[in-house]
């Protein structure tokens, strides 16, 4: 089995070229994980950054972390905390 393409934030600046600020994201997949029970949405989109310190390393033996986070949530988690 070969290793599983991940979404780079080159690739996703590319795709938002010439997309409106307001347009809704939406989740898809061939899988059916968008359409399993309940409805999930796109809440929030960040870059996590750091190093470990003292040269400590984690199992992998990197030092750090340096990614772009897409958080999704359950829409009827979200419902019910507004309750």
């Amino acid at each position: 089995m070969g290793k599983i393409k991940s979404l780079t934030v080159g690739k996703l600046r590319e795709a938002l070229e010439g997309v409106p600020d307001d347009l809704e994201v939406v989740l898809s997949s061939d899988t059916g994980v968008d359409q399993g029970e309940g409805t999930v949405i796109v809440e929030d989109a960040y870059r996590t950054k750091y190093e470990l310190p003292d040269g400590r390393k984690f199992e992998d033996g990197s030092t750090g972390v340096d990614e772009f986070t897409i958080y999704v949530n359950d829409r009827e988690n979200e419902d019910e905390d507004e309750e």
